[in-house]
């Protein structure tokens, strides 16, 4: 009788892996016809010779360096003598479930995404004194990555985490980074604005000078379906992040390289205090996004205060005046 039972279940074991693995057979199936492959997006000879990484044999993978909302970034071994040590950003794209409009929309999207990258390698060629170099991009049916300099030394945030810069060090990679700016915003295809300037975009060479990294070009090609500009030019949607973001971005109006010089004042302060301006605000309502549109049109007596010193009150007059 218990010989009988046992044999029982153990046919209905098998009877159930068998039906699981056709299920899970099935739905692989319908996953594959229902993504596609990245590579298909790009059009023949649209990325730059120059760029485009065709094969990652010899190259290896050696550590996870960070992780973001746009996907992962690894530290690679690289088969390319001027830069033996990369850093690789594995963007996150959707492949999954999109109609034929999403699809279209995505393509376009990647097109002027590809168009970016081509003007993104001229600029850290032109200027790699203030760029992280952009080394090349690897594209296959199923992953997008961007290779860059590595920079050992990480990001001005990594170095403020526990105690703030003093003034001296914040004002040299302040003016480092204004030089930076200059060439962008002068720059002799077009005016071109970073979009994203703070603390976590500084990286920062074995010198200790500042080099700017991540243009706000990859924004759109994020995991979720939230729609932003993919164009370098005077955009009027909202790229950067919010907490630096000057307040004619958070209107959603048309913004200029002004934008940037706001984003830089508060990344000043980020470096001064290792928190942005109003931080404890903007944490407290981080989920209630019409917070940062009412504060920015709000009347004058009811808007968040932003003088130096108010913001950083132990700092130098010469710093305070700086930031008004």
């Amino acid at each position: 009788m218990y010989i009988d039972g046992v044999s029982r279940l153990n046919k209905l074991y098998r009877s159930l892996k068998s039906i699981l693995r056709k299920l899970l057979k099935k739905r692989m199936q319908r996953s594959k016809s229902r993504q596609f492959d990245l590579d298909s997006l790009i059009p023949k000879n649209a990325v730059d010779e120059e760029i485009r990484i065709l094969s990652l044999d010899g190259w290896t993978q050696i550590e996870q360096i960070g992780e973001g909302k746009y996907g992962e970034v690894w530290k690679y071994a690289t088969r390319i003598k001027a830069t033996p040590v990369a850093a690789g950003k594995h963007l996150k794209v959707q492949r999954w479930n999109l109609n034929e409009k999403q699809k279209n929309d995505l393509k376009k999207r990647v097109k002027n995404f590809i168009a970016e990258l081509n003007t993104l390698y001229k600029i850290s060629s032109a200027c790699s004194e203030h760029f992280v170099q952009f080394i090349g991009c690897y594209l296959s049916s199923e992953k997008l990555i961007l290779f860059t300099e590595y920079m050992e030394n990480g990001s001005i945030k990594e170095q403020i985490l526990d105690n703030p810069l003093n003034e001296a060090t914040a004002l040299k990679y302040t003016f480092q980074t204004t030089q930076g700016l200059k060439f962008l915003h002068h720059y002799k295809e077009g005016r071109i604005m970073h979009r994203d300037i703070k603390c976590d975009n500084l990286l920062l060479t074995n010198n200790y000078d500042v080099k700017l990294a991540d243009f706000g070009l990859v924004h759109n090609l994020a995991v979720d379906s939230e729609s932003y500009t993919m164009t370098l030019s005077a955009p009027c949607d909202s790229v950067g992040t919010p907490v630096f973001a000057a307040p004619e971005v958070l209107f959603g109006r048309p913004y200029g390289r002004r934008a940037d010089i706001w984003s830089l004042g508060c990344t000043l302060v980020e470096m001064l205090t290792s928190d942005p301006p109003h931080a404890e605000f903007w944490e407290k309502h981080k989920e209630q996004a019409q917070f940062f549109f009412s504060q920015a049109q709000a009347e004058s007596f009811n808007q968040l205060e932003y003088k130096g010193h108010r913001l950083v009150p132990n700092a130098s007059e010469l710093v305070q005046r700086l930031l008004d």
